[in-house]
């Protein structure tokens, strides 16, 4: 709402000759119908039964607000003081009048919902009882002792007088105030064709069949009386069909013919007298109004119900269309992948049969080395295989959170050069990696694994040529670039690269394998990252991609990380450890391992198996080495939480499993275990147990000292 303060004068102009408009033309409209009123009076020149100001009066105020009743007010006044009375009496009776209108209004939109009133059966119901009971009841009874105090009312007059003035304002209200409410909160409605012309078919049959029963064009007799029960029927159509509008515009149209009908003698309430006839009548608009409005609301709230049901059906049907879309999709995405895992997983797996069919042949010395050589690499290209699949379902999980920090991007750019400068010779590319000493913002581990898969990939799909890897600053950004000379990627297909196991289909296919899940793996570690990434890319020259990290003037000194010591730095004699694997091929792989490492070796396949084989023994184990999934249904941290309470202390274990969901994850996670995800490369065991020796061997001569 804007400050009052703060409007301009030609606002402020505008505004006050906007209101001062409105409330001549309320007054006016107040005023004629008053005079109409007043002109029907007959027992009484203030006390009338058609009163169609109070419904006026009462709309006004609902949709325009308390301010309009100085209209109210001043028409009533002087429709009042030329009518008869003194002026006394006339301002009055105009208290009364607008105290009628104000407290009903108020009344309403505390407890009826305002202009809402008519949309629900309760709301009418109370709107009827405030009408009925609080505010007509205010201008009667006003208006009649101050004619009385003055002398205008003979006692022997007043009861009459007042219940003809009190049904004359309810009826008033019960009828106006409805139609002007409900057309004037209309205007957002879309009006159909077929909309009016039931509209103008419903006026028009309560118009003949007014005239029918009402009419004084027609002869009134004993016989035509029974016909005034016809103007139920225009109004239970407009109840059950068009609404609370209709309805209420149809009682309207009723009310006017019936009123015409009685003054001029006509229809079933004429009497001998006029006043007694027009009691009668009120009586019966009354009685069809109320209850085809309380009838039209309940229609309405009903029809409103089967609207909202009706548009959430649609909207459930919509979500469960799109659910089946999403299903469709991820079931394509599935069979896509398992056929292509089936493929590129075979390809390893063929050529490991193949090197050792190799090795059971006669073979010289530097035949079987390469052999084992050869092994080794395929073994390494299936690692990286299931790595991918790792990496996606932690981030599928929600189990990689960021630790940003500030350091020199020139320790990731050496450990590229590293890592791919062996591969790039074989394949007979070159790889240049320029130097920078720029540090960034961010999280050095996943900044590597994406930085890592973008220069494999590079060099997965490059068969001639090379690839540069080299930093530009950009104001206050630093664009770690990757160019290539591969084969390039078609512009049709430059947003699909980014999708789970997408691969760019054509000639120059990668030979090698993969699961098209690097870039995925990419694309989803930059958005954890808030790191902006661009492709371009022309087919037969190569594709660029670059990843926008945030730059820092200087580094937090940092020291680097020391290397772990040579795992034969540790002493592992009389080191005990038990291994659970269901599997007998896993347990003998593991006992041969670790017995050649110099441990010494307890392997079982479950839970009842280790209590025992340990009964037995009658030793501690030094280090738990668990696959996650056991027979049975139980899970490693199950096993070596039974095992830990048989010692008394928690004995140090390794997680082993196959399965990359989040459950693993976390439940290693809370228990304090290493998880280690199937295939485990020998030295990165080997590493992990050292570790757990020597932190185990710290704590213990903490200890000591202590």
């Amino acid at each position: 709402m804007s400050d009052p303060r703060s409007l301009t004068p030609e606002v402020k102009s505008y505004r006050g000759i906007s209101y001062a408009g409105g409330l001549v033309v309320i007054g006016a409209i107040y005023f004629v119908l008053a005079k109409g009123g007043l002109a029907l009076a007959s027992i009484h020149p203030s006390a009338t039964p058609i009163w169609p100001p109070t419904g006026v009066a009462l709309a006004a105020v609902l949709l325009w607000g308390y301010r309009t009743w100085p209209a109210i007010f001043v028409a009533a006044m002087i429709a009042n003081a030329t009518t008869a009375g003194s002026l006394a009496t006339a301002i009055a009776i105009a208290t009364g009048n607008s105290l009628e209108a104000l407290v009903g209004a108020y009344l309403i939109k505390r407890w009826s919902n305002g202009c809402d009133t008519f949309s629900t059966p309760n709301s009418v119901a109370q709107f009827a009882l405030i009408c009925v009971v609080i505010a007509a009841p205010v201008s009667a009874s006003i208006g009649l002792i101050s004619l009385a105090m003055a002398g205008y009312v003979e006692p022997t007059n007043f009861a009459d007088a007042w219940v003809t003035w009190w049904l004359g304002d309810v009826t008033g209200a019960l009828v106006i105030t409805p139609v002007i409410v409900l057309w004037a909160s209309s205007h957002h409605r879309a009006f159909n064709r077929n909309d009016l012309i039931e509209t103008f078919a419903l006026l028009a049959t309560a118009a003949i069949v007014g005239l029918i029963a009402f009419s004084p064009l027609i002869e009134q007799s004993p016989g035509r009386d029974p016909l005034g029960f016809l103007a139920i029927l225009p109004m239970l159509w407009a109840a059950l069909r068009r609404g609370p509008r209709d309805t209420a515009t149809v009682a309207l149209v009723l009310a006017g013919i019936t009123i015409w009908g009685t003054l001029t003698g006509g229809g079933p309430f004429t009497s001998a007298a006029l006043n007694a006839s027009f009691l009668l009548l009120l009586m019966f608009l009354i009685s069809i109004t109320l209850p085809s409005l309380l009838l039209s609301a309940d229609v309405e709230v009903r029809k409103n119900v089967e609207e909202s049901l009706r548009r959430a059906h649609i909207e459930l049907e919509q979500k469960v269309a799109e659910r089946t879309h999403e299903l469709e999709i991820a079931n394509a995405a599935k069979s896509r992948f398992l056929a292509m895992a089936s493929h590129d997983l075979r390809q390893p797996l063929h050529a490991l049969g193949l090197f050792v069919a190799q090795l059971r042949t006669p073979l010289k010395s530097e035949e079987r080395t390469k052999a084992i050589e050869q092994i080794d690499a395929t073994r390494e290209e299936m690692d990286e295989m299931f790595n991918s699949i790792l990496d996606m379902s932690k981030l599928n999980a929600g189990m990689l959170t960021p630790k940003i920090t500030e350091f020199p991007i020139a320790r990731l750019l050496q450990k590229i050069e590293t890592t791919f400068n062996q591969a790039t010779r074989e394949k007979g590319l070159r790889l240049r990696v320029r130097r920078t000493d720029a540090c960034v913002r961010s999280d050095a581990m996943l900044l590597e694994r994406i930085l890592l898969n973008l220069v494999s990939n590079a060099v997965r799909y490059t068969l001639r040529g090379g690839i540069i890897v080299g930093c530009r600053r950009r104001g206050e950004m630093l664009r770690i670039e990757i160019w290539d000379t591969g084969p390039g990627i078609p512009e049709d297909q430059k947003q699909n690269i980014f999708g789970e196991f997408f691969q760019v289909l054509g000639p120059e296919r990668n030979p090698s394998g993969g699961l098209g899940l690097g870039l995925a793996i990419v694309d989803r570690l930059r958005l954890l990252l808030n790191h902006q990434i661009d492709l371009a890319s022309t087919l037969g020259r190569g594709s660029r991609f670059a990843i926008v990290v945030p730059m820092v003037d200087e580094c937090v000194a940092t020291t680097a990380p020391a290397d772990l010591p040579h795992p034969g730095a540790f002493a592992v004699k009389d080191k005990a450890v038990l291994v659970i694997a269901d599997t007998p091929i896993v347990q003998e792989g593991t006992r041969g391992l670790l017995g050649k490492w110099g441990y010494c070796v307890l392997t079982v396949g479950s839970d009842e198996a280790a209590l025992i084989r340990l009964a037995e023994r009658q030793q501690r184990p030094d280090l738990i080495i668990s696959d996650y999934h056991l027979a049975g249904g139980k899970t490693g941290t199950q096993v070596i939480e039974e095992v830990n309470a048989v010692f008394g202390s928690s004995i140090p274990a390794i997680l082993v499993s196959g399965d990359t969901t989040a459950e693993p994850l976390r439940d290693a996670k809370e228990r304090g275990y290493v998880l280690l995800h199937k295939p485990v490369e020998p030295m990165r065991l080997r590493a992990v147990m050292q570790e757990l020796f020597r932190d185990r061997d710290s704590r213990s001569e903490t200890g000591s000292a202590l």
